[in-house]
């Protein structure tokens, strides 16, 4: 049993690896830093799938520095809005204190 999870585990980072890495390529370098940073320490609250979840401390941290118009951008990119969940995405950037326009990753909110 922990043997499968190990495999589903990686199978699933080999797969998110691949998103994001072509999602940050088309929002350019600008910043890829921080779509980095969010990746490792926020995707597990906005992932589409899953519970809604209050958010870490770091999550909140790597939000409070990064380009949230870029970062925005980079929400909308095709790829991308297949696997993240734009309601949690307001709900944890409203957790963590975060304003953000209501247009981030192109949602009408």
């Amino acid at each position: 049993m922990s043997q499968l999870k190990s495999s589903s585990l990686a199978a699933l980072l080999i797969f998110l690896l691949a998103v994001f890495t072509t999602a940050a390529a088309a929002a350019g370098t600008e910043c890829q830093n921080d779509v980095e940073v969010l990746k490792t320490t926020c995707y597990k609250f906005v992932e589409k799938d899953g519970p809604k979840l209050q958010p870490s401390p770091d999550c909140c941290t790597s939000m409070k520095g990064v380009n949230v118009p870029c970062v925005c951008t980079y929400l909308g990119s095709p790829g991308v809005r297949g696997n993240i969940s734009m309601d949690k995405v307001f709900y944890v950037t409203k957790q963590c204190g975060i304003a953000i326009p209501g247009n981030c990753g192109g949602s009408k909110v």
